[in-house]
């Protein structure tokens, strides 16, 4: 009995071949095209164009002519251009990226697009790029869709619904719920969180997953009023942290979900007159650079930000040359104990 073919509701894509054939969607790309100057395995040559036949796969031109064009470019794309002027983990990515590229002769290109932009596939000719790393993405992305539509090359800092996209990230739910633990071990009860970004962000939604799975293990109400949603700015943890102060109680400790809304916070808890952390202790979360220099150094868990931006240009690299890579790949983070919490009772 012949294997299933793809649904005939769309048209077969190359995605169909390279999961049939156990290759990456580059690896497809090269093998039908007969791209110059990539060393394909006859094995894996003679899988694909087995499963483009079973398949009665139809080149792409779009795809096709994008594949067929080098010019030894990387993107990296990041939606929610404030991103990138207030957070230094954009810059310890870059940092980590950068040594990799540099070593096979690539060249980076930083795209800080608007929140709201859809257009990353012409931005990606425009730039004659060979391939993209792609940060912040959230739900609903019409132009990240495009850019996986098109068959270029693709890692996606974080984690994505969509796992046809090669992915990196850390354990965001992990990661939190140890911060939350430690809020705990130091005799916390009340505690509340400041979200670094929307829920539509997936890392967003896992960090909030995480801190409520800390605190339902922990016996610990979840205080509604106590939970805040920032947009990645200093300026909403300030007014998130405000919003917790002017509840009819107030908790002895936050935990904001990133370093850059935990300043916001500690300027808006400062401000009030509360002592950080004799009153309110504070939690951020990726070690930025900054959060050491603070009064009182900040407490927060360590996102391996250099080696992610690294391995990110490893992987992206691979799928370019039309190399194999695994679909999902996770680092480590841990807990960097400063000065920015303190015990209870």
């Amino acid at each position: 009995m012949s294997r299933r073919r793809a649904s005939r509701s769309r048209p077969v894509s190359s995605l169909d071949v390279a999961r049939r054939a156990g290759v990456s969607r580059t690896t497809v790309s090269f093998v039908l095209n007969n791209a110059p100057g990539k060393s394909i395995p006859e094995a894996t040559r003679a899988r694909v164009l087995a499963a483009a036949r079973e398949l009665a796969y139809v080149p792409n031109a779009r795809a096709r002519s994008i594949a067929l064009v080098r010019h030894r470019t990387i993107g990296f794309f990041i939606p929610h251009a404030g991103y990138v002027s207030s957070d230094a983990y954009v810059h310890r990515i870059i940092q980590g990226m950068s040594p990799v590229l540099n070593k096979s002769r690539f060249r980076l290109v930083v795209q800080a697009l608007a929140v709201d932009q859809r257009n990353y596939l012409q931005v990606a000719r425009q730039d004659e790029v060979d391939g993209v790393v792609f940060m912040n993405a959230h739900g609903g992305d019409r132009g990240l869709q495009e850019l996986i539509d098109a068959g270029l090359p693709l890692v996606a800092i974080g984690t994505l619904a969509d796992k046809r996209v090669t992915q990196l990230d850390i354990d965001n739910r992990l990661a939190a719920a140890e911060a939350v633990r430690y809020l705990v071990g130091l005799g916390h009860r009340d505690i509340g969180m400041v979200v670094h970004a929307s829920l539509s962000y997936l890392a967003a939604r896992d960090r909030l997953a995480g801190f409520r799975a800390a605190m339902a293990a922990a016996r610990l109400p979840v205080r509604k009023e106590w939970i805040r949603v920032a947009d990645l700015t200093e300026q909403s943890g300030y007014r998130a942290m405000g919003e917790i102060l002017a509840s009819r109680r107030r908790p002895t400790a936050v935990f904001a979900s990133n370093d850059v809304v935990a300043y916001g916070a500690l300027k808006s808890l400062q401000e009030r007159g509360f002592a950080v952390p004799g009153d309110v202790s504070l939690m951020g979360f990726d070690d930025d650079l900054l959060s050491r220099f603070l009064k009182p150094q900040l407490t927060t868990v360590y996102n391996p930000a250099a080696s992610i931006g690294a391995e990110a240009a490893r992987l992206l690299i691979g799928l370019v040359r039309g190399t194999p890579m695994p679909p999902h790949a996770r680092l480590r983070t841990s807990l960097v104990v400063r000065e920015s919490c303190g015990r209870i009772g």
